[in-house]
């Protein structure tokens, strides 16, 4: 127990996880409810004597190395202003290897520096080994860390033209992960070997085992995928007919390389119309279906894969509630399966192992619980906490979430979830939330930091996957494409009125508040069902679908095909959809926040709509923050967004 609490005592020191003295029952701040993670992610060495971690504070974010036994800081990096680490990895016990990103905005994904950074445990050799910082206006990715070598990993090389990637032809090289570029794009080639060349003009290169280039992927303008396989010789083998290739229908995605020779999984749509997870073996052109299921699809990230990355044991994932299936025999199945009886009602990850299987880091996700980490003693079987991603806000306090389904008339099953906080018994003032995207992209089970800080605040909160949600298969994505205006809003209003007459929510006080597809579909319904919403917001919203081809989405490889496909092309349909020209029909006061370096939703869209809003005798509350993207980023703009967002709920609905 004394190394535990000299690792406890480090772990809180270096991120700035303060004790908790206040009683439950104060108010958690706004502040708290959307401060930036103090804990990004953990993980062990090889050896088990050692853990890394990413931390961050609201101006930088930290690399930290923390010896177990001791609980001692023995190496740290901090990343230039404005980055974040993207990924790390323990490339031997004594050196660590990660990548850095760019924030965009609060809604995106960062976006990559192409940068990767190598630091000791003794806390030397701390440099960038590639990237455009030392030399080489090319943008790398960490690809394979390769098994059994100690000095070289797999990286992908992506020329940068105009500060883009989309269409370059990836290359991928051996690293030597020790030696300091000596500065110039010419001494950087020299620590960069056995160069193999995409036959793909974009797309991704993958590794197996043994750090040999097998596998190029990459989607054409059609969205179609295009898979090309290489042999022993060298020579390149378009596979793509073994595959089904359309993107917007659940194609090929590459999901890793199996221990064995010539094999690899990958992800696709299965006979359900589900996304389910196969098995290719390339000498027979095999492919064994590994699991299914009959009602949701499962991405990458729902995967549980081993710790040696060489085998696929299960997969977790959201359906309604959490879903977890096993299809493996491999000895961590047993272990995996033990921390999931241990957290009922929660995901628990493992993030990485010791090599001698004695201690893992266990992470531990959930409806009302934003993520805790753990080091597990596998021997003993006993897990000791480490931190917190926002110890501020404790499980005790949030608010219950409760997954529903209703039918919709056209036999669409709409599942979402309803946040309410645990002693109301009456029905409550209502905010729906709908998620943004909108085709592919869904809510889950997770805890939803807004949807806890509404209920927090005496709201019922509703999420709901409406028609284009992805998570539920092909025809329930489907039948949203064209519909952004029509079937969607109806959806969403449908499941309105079930928390009404479920008695959960008061008719009389509806808000509806989006970001991105979700600020459309708020100012949509507002429009469409003008007596039924009683307040709107809009953040870093779209609202005219015929300007959508001035985003960034036309420049990403078969962006302008997803456009025309899931939107559609006819001008009038598209006018009658967009709020910025139905903004005679919104009786509820509206409220627009947007950022002026947003590229996915430029801001005319939102100038516009309010624009139009003044037309129609409207003046909506305006929040514009120059420099901010799509979603604030900035944690001080953050906080001022939603102390303004409540105030406006409360004053419109609140009692």
């Amino acid at each position: 127990m004394s190394t535990f609490k000299a690792l406890l005592s480090a772990v809180i020191l270096v991120t700035a996880i303060t004790q908790q003295t206040e009683l439950f029952t104060q108010e958690i701040s706004t502040e708290n409810f959307f401060k930036s993670n103090v804990i990004d992610n953990i993980k062990i060495s090889p050896d088990g004597e050692h853990l890394a971690m990413v931390s961050s504070d609201a101006d930088d974010v930290y690399m930290r190395i923390v010896n177990i036994d001791s609980g001692e800081l023995v190496a740290s990096f901090t990343t230039r202003r404005g980055t974040g680490i993207s990924e790390f990895h323990w490339a031997t016990n004594e050196r660590m290897l990660f990548s850095t990103h760019r924030f965009l905005g609060g809604l995106e994904q960062p976006m990559l520096t192409g940068e990767i950074f190598g630091l000791n445990i003794d806390n030397t050799r701390k440099f960038q080994m590639v990237g455009p910082g030392v030399g080489d206006f090319a943008a790398f990715t960490l690809e394979n860390l390769i098994p059994d070598t100690s000095n070289r990993v797999r990286v992908t090389r992506y020329q940068v033209n105009r500060s883009s990637i989309a269409r370059s032809r990836p290359s991928s090289f051996m690293l030597d992960i020790n030696n300091r570029p000596p500065g110039g794009s010419s001494a950087i080639v020299n620590n960069l070997m056995n160069e193999v060349r995409s036959p793909l003009p974009w797309g991704q290169l993958h590794s197996d085992q043994t750090g040999t280039v097998r596998l190029a992927t990459s989607t054409d303008d059609n969205m179609m995928q295009q898979v090309q396989w290489r042999d022993n010789n060298g020579r390149w083998q378009d596979i793509s007919a073994d595959f089904k290739q359309s993107v917007l229908e659940g194609g090929f995605e590459f999901a890793g390389f199996s221990g064995e020779p010539n094999v690899f999984y990958f992800l696709q749509r299965s006979e359900y119309g589900t996304i389910g997870l196969y098995r290719y073996q390339f000498e027979q052109r095999s492919i064994v279906e590994l699991f299914a299921h009959p009602q949701f699809d499962i991405s990458r990230n729902d995967l549980v894969i081993s710790t040696a990355r060489d085998a696929i044991l299960g997969a977790k994932f959201s359906g309604y509630g959490f879903e977890v299936h096993y299809f493996s025999d491999h000895p961590e199945v047993s272990l995996q399966q033990s921390l999931d009886a241990a957290h009922p009602g929660e995901l628990a990850r493992m993030t990485s192992m010791s090599h001698d299987g004695r201690r893992s880091i266990v992470a531990v996700y959930g409806p009302q619980r934003a993520g805790d980490f753990f080091l597990l003693d596998n021997h003993a079987r006993l897990m000791l906490p480490i931190g917190s991603i926002n110890a501020e806000l404790p499980v005790d306090q949030m608010a219950p979430v409760t997954p529903f389904g209703i039918r919709s008339p056209d036999g669409l099953v709409l599942s979402g979830y309803l946040t309410k906080p645990a002693d109301s018994s009456s029905a409550l003032p209502l905010v729906i939330i709908p998620h943004g995207g909108p085709i592919g992209i869904r809510d889950n089970f997770l805890l939803n930091r807004e949807a806890q800080f509404l209920a927090h605040h005496g709201y019922a909160v509703l999420q709901v996957n409406f028609r284009g949600s992805g998570g539920f298969g092909l025809e329930h994505q489907q039948k949203g494409f064209g519909e952004w205006g029509n079937g969607m809003i109806d959806d969403i209003n449908m499941a309105r009125r079930w928390a009404i007459q479920a008695g959960h929510a008061d008719a009389s006080r509806v808000c509806i508040y989006g970001a991105s597809y979700g600020a459309f579909a708020a100012l949509a319904s507002a429009a469409r069902y003008p007596d039924q919403y009683h307040c709107a917001i809009g953040y870093a919203g779209i609202y005219n679908l015929n300007t959508l081809s001035e985003s960034d989405v036309p420049f990403i490889p078969g962006g302008e095909h997803y456009l025309t496909a899931v939107v559609g092309s006819d001008t009038e349909t598209l006018r009658e959809q967009s709020p910025v020209n139905l903004a005679s029909q919104i009786k509820a006061p509206v409220f627009l926040a947007h950022g002026g370096q947003d590229k996915r939703a430029p801001p005319a869209q939102a100038e516009e709509m309010r624009k139009a809003l003044q037309q129609a005798g409207q003046e909506p509350i305006w929040l514009f923050q120059t420099t901010e993207g799509h979603g604030f980023y900035n944690q001080e703009y953050r906080v001022d967004f939603y102390t303004k967002l409540l105030s406006f709920i409360n004053q419109h609905i609140g009692d």
